[in-house]
């Protein structure tokens, strides 16, 4: 009987398999129901020592357009939060924010924060994803317990085509 278990434990674990997430390497996930497009790769991502990174994105289309951000660790495996579930709609000419780290304290606190409680990284990267190719971002690092921010510095958002540079 207890051979039979064992069996029985070991078939199931092969046939339902963990669910796979995605890298930043392949296609970027839905949000809330339609297909995205990764608009840019930021490197240089923390949320560590007091330090929160921050995505502010404007929307320069005429229609709305569903925006998030999609985190990752050092290592390159799957994104460590969900993309979807954090998903804001911009109307047209909005601006919204995306934060790995906030509190009430922060500059920052109407920003949408992208894992709760956030997610520890030492060193990680970001994907920024949208349903819209008209939408701009910029990345920066702040310190989230200081208003105003005792230290800032820019991260840079690097498209498939940079422009300015």
């Amino acid at each position: 009987m207890r051979k039979f278990i064992l069996l029985a434990a070991l078939a199931l674990a092969i046939s339902c398999p963990a669910p796979a997430r995605a890298s930043i390497l392949d296609i970027p996930p839905p949000l809330k129901g339609q297909k995205s497009l990764r608009l840019f790769t930021v490197p240089g991502v923390v949320t560590a020592g007091g330090l929160g990174t921050f995505f502010s994105c404007t929307n320069r289309s005429s229609s709305p357009a569903t925006i998030s951000v999609e985190l990752y660790v050092e290592d390159g495996g799957a994104a460590c939060n969900d993309a979807s579930a954090v998903a804001v709609t911009a109307a047209p000419g909005a601006t919204v924010m995306f934060a790995t780290q906030n509190t009430a304290d922060s500059s920052f606190f109407s920003s949408v924060p992208l894992s709760t409680p956030p997610a520890y990284l030492a060193l990680g990267s970001a994907s920024i994803l949208s349903t819209s190719k008209s939408v701009v971002c910029n990345a920066f690092i702040a310190d989230v317990y200081n208003s105003p921010p005792l230290s800032m510095a820019t991260l840079k958002a690097i498209g498939k085509k940079q422009v300015g540079d």
